[in-house]
């Protein structure tokens, strides 16, 4: 992936434990020169309403579209932020990139999450695409693909890697950096190595729906 073909500033926004050394997010962050994590703070103890806090005082601050990049919880977060943002608030983003977000229904035991269950709708002409994985641990991929119609994105399926995190072995995950890419409005070609998506495990075969949720899509419409 050239560096040219992400125009934007990035901010990244990590989960539970924030991202450690390894993680794509943190990869970015060394990568791209114009990429910066949005510090949430109280990342193993999270509070919906400072993250949401944090992410607007982020995105305020900035004077040109930036595209985002949130992993797990902060998807959630953003989320949350997002369709409380005013429309001046919601137009400095090109773009957003969702990735792993947990089922938190799953999690209604732990206590640390319980503010965030409350997923609000989205509805936008801010493109978004939200990434599931077939074997994530936290969430099964029909509930993801339900989430993003959810939240008005695009669905991809990236395939096996888990929670798409430093245990997957994807790197800097090339195929996310052609998906942050994709966001971008035209006339940005999102130039993709598909040898290096390979190399990362990723399939770059299967982006845009997964068929067997659309077949359930249009059974729900009919």
């Amino acid at each position: 992936m050239q560096e040219s073909n992400i125009r934007h500033k990035i901010l990244t926004i990590p989960g539970l434990y924030n991202s450690g050394p390894t993680h794509w997010q943190s990869l970015w962050e060394r990568r791209f020169a114009d990429c910066e994590r949005i510090e949430l703070g109280n990342w193993d103890e999270p509070l919906k309403d400072q993250w949401v806090e944090r992410i607007a005082a982020a995105i305020h601050a900035e004077h040109e579209p930036v595209l985002v990049a949130a992993h797990s919880l902060g998807c959630h977060a953003f989320a949350h932020w997002f369709a409380a943002a005013s429309s001046v608030a919601r137009d400095r983003i090109a773009g957003a990139l969702l990735v792993a977000p947990p089922d938190l229904t799953q999690l209604r035991r732990d206590k640390r999450v319980e503010s965030f269950t409350d997923s609000p709708p989205l509805s936008s002409q801010t493109p978004m695409i939200v990434v599931a994985s077939d074997d994530d641990p936290y969430a099964k991929t029909s509930h993801v693909w339900r989430l993003s119609r959810h939240w008005d994105a695009r669905f991809v399926n990236a395939g096996p890697f888990g929670h798409i995190n430093a245990d997957s072995g994807v790197g800097d995950w090339p195929y996310g950096q052609y998906l942050l890419a994709s966001l971008q409005p035209a006339p940005t070609l999102a130039h993709a190595d598909e040898a290096r998506w390979l190399r990362a495990g990723d399939w770059p075969n299967r982006v845009r729906r997964d068929p067997r949720f659309e077949f359930k899509e249009r059974a729900h419409r009919s």
